[in-house]
């Protein structure tokens, strides 16, 4: 009976020690608003134990002063000379009690007035095993390692001796690191590492506890090889390469010391390839919310060529599964030098393109000016006038602007500044011929057809011009002859395409409608140039850019020969 209740009063003591315990430490957080997480410590109370600070031992000096406290105290209180110490900083209990559970601070201070500092919360239970310092979670299937974590200990006494416990009971283990192989429910719990040896001739046993957690995932845990899959690389002989395999091993930190990733050559390890000194791999890990990864890199330093066309195999393996991807190396023919040379010239190419779209015209003019060498090396084709005139017009309509255009305007820039030779039916005709042959044979001789339009309509016509439209009654035929004229220019340049047209408009106001078919087809197929009636000089402003355009449809400048036969043709007529 007194046994049973000297266990009573000490079961009520502990529980009231703890909650008294548990009582301080919630209103210590409230009161001085903790932001920080406080590191906490767990012991078992008989056992050796040893409460470290945060400075790592390099920096421990001469120069540091290290104190520690118990609460708000700002002194430790020793219980006795031997029970509790101070070596190298850390805070030693031998052992550590029930009582000692509780807030512990330390400080550090140097000659230069830095300051640092602290607080920890130990916690000490009755018992073999303290609670559990960290918690692993491991999906369920794969493979595990839980080190004991007393790395410490080891130093004071290397004869130590090491035992399991999980849950608090013994296990046939003596190892530092216990592995466990394809995880289940049942492996899941606390797993204590009990450490038994010698400090200072006194033997003591000291102890940490882990809480492993099984996790049922069902994500895949397989490994897989990412990349390459079943790949080809170009690669030129003799180069540098290199070939990257990305691999997913796990969700599992623990399963990357059993996983081998491996590049096999030809179904070879690189070791055994003929050319092994050639291949050389390095590796980086990785981790994230999906897992671990690593990047296996296979560097070749010169490409050889019996690495071509055989397979280049990244294998992953490890406890739960394989997986293997390939690629393979082939000879890359391509010439860069010609790559690089058309990477330059195409933007060059494209460039000069569009100066000549915009500048064509006058490039082409300038050549003519420049180069009149060439330009007057033109193959003998038998023609005798550069461009044959035709006036088109409806209703024997023929205004004093159009014949003061054709007869006047056009031969005194094209034929006295430019030195062209013009056909215009009415002035270049001899009195007596044959309308239609001559207009048949001037056309054929002719390089160019220049047709020009002009207003359809009387109201399209000044006072001047409809006073002209009764007064003449001769234009019927004249009518009829440009209706020949006509007919003849667009067979040749239509049909037998030997006659280039070009389409002048004198003025606004013209309607296609109201023309032969043919002559809006040329209108929408090359355009038409635009004369518009002015005072003074006939090349300048408006009409600067028609002239240009105009001489830019017309044939290279005529050879002397040409214009003296012109010449002396009009003497003859005169005569």
């Amino acid at each position: 009976m007194k046994r049973t209740s000297t266990h009573t009063r000490d079961m009520a003591g502990q529980f009231l020690c703890t909650f008294l315990v548990g009582l301080c430490l919630a209103s210590s957080a409230q009161g001085k608003g903790e932001q920080r997480a406080i590191a906490r410590y767990h012991a078992a109370a008989g056992q050796f134990f040893q409460l470290h600070h945060g400075i790592a031992p390099r920096n421990l000096g001469e120069n540091v002063t290290l104190t520690w406290s118990r609460g708000a105290k700002k002194h430790l209180e020793w219980r006795s000379e031997t029970s509790i110490r101070i070596i190298n900083g850390s805070l030693l209990f031998l052992p550590v009690e029930f009582s000692d559970s509780g807030y512990y601070t330390w400080n550090s201070s140097d000659v230069k007035g830095a300051w640092r500092g602290e607080e920890v919360f130990l916690s000490v239970v009755r018992g073999v095993c303290p609670h559990h310092s960290d918690v692993i979670p491991v999906q369920k299937g794969t493979s595990c390692k839980l080190h004991c974590g007393l790395e410490r200990i080891f130093a004071l006494d290397k004869s130590r001796e090491i035992s399991w416990l999980k849950d608090c009971n013994p296990m046939n283990y003596s190892e530092n690191i216990f592995r466990i192989s394809k995880v289940n429910d049942t492996d899941g719990g606390n797993y204590t590492c009990l450490i038994n040896f010698t400090f200072e001739g006194k033997k003591f046993n000291t102890s940490r506890t882990i809480q492993l957690r099984v996790e049922d995932d069902p994500a895949s845990l397989d490994p897989k090889v990412n990349w390459p899959r079943n790949s080809t690389i170009k690669v030129k002989p003799g180069v540098k390469a290199e070939l990257d395999c990305k691999v997913f091993m796990g969700k599992n930190k623990d399963i990357v010391g059993e996983t081998r990733v491996y590049w096999l050559v030809n179904h070879s390890h690189i070791e055994l390839c003929k050319n092994k000194d050639l291949l050389n791999t390095t590796h980086e890990d990785s981790a994230d919310g999906a897992g671990v990864h690593r990047l296996l890199r296979l560097a070749i330093a010169q490409v050889q060529p019996e690495f071509f066309h055989v397979p280049f195999q990244c294998v992953i393996s490890n406890s739960v599964g394989q997986d293997t991807g390939v690629v393979w190396l082939i000879p890359d023919d391509t010439d860069y030098h010609l790559l690089i040379f058309l990477c330059a010239a195409v933007p060059l190419i494209v460039a000069m393109a569009i100066l000549y779209r915009c500048f064509k015209v006058d490039v082409v003019l300038a050549y003519r000016s420049f180069c009149p060498l060439i330009s007057n090396q033109r193959k003998l084709d038998g023609k005798l006038h550069d461009a044959y005139v035709s006036c088109l017009h409806s209703e024997a309509l023929c205004s004093s602007q159009l014949e003061n255009f054709c007869l006047q305007v056009l031969p005194e820039v094209l034929e006295h500044r430019y030195g062209y030779s013009l056909f215009i039916r009415g002035r270049d005709n001899l009195p007596g011929e044959a309308a239609q042959n001559v207009i048949s044979e001037a056309i054929r001789k002719s390089r160019r057809l220049i047709i020009v339009v002009s207003a359809q309509n009387k109201s399209a016509l000044g006072p001047e011009d409809q006073a002209l439209q009764g007064q003449d009654t001769d234009r019927d035929v004249e009518g009829g002859q440009a209706d020949f004229e006509q007919q003849i220019g667009l067979y040749d340049a239509l049909v037998e395409n030997r006659l280039r047209v070009v389409l002048v408009e004198l003025g606004r106001g013209v309607e296609y409608s109201l023309l032969p078919e043919s002559i809006g087809y040329l209108k929408r197929k090359h355009g038409a140039l635009r004369w518009r009636p002015s005072h003074g000089d006939p090349t300048a402003h408006p009409n600067c850019q028609f002239w240009k355009y105009l001489r830019y449809h017309m044939p290279h400048r005529p050879e002397a020969s040409t214009s003296i036969k012109l010449v002396h043709r009009r003497q003859s007529q005169g005569l």
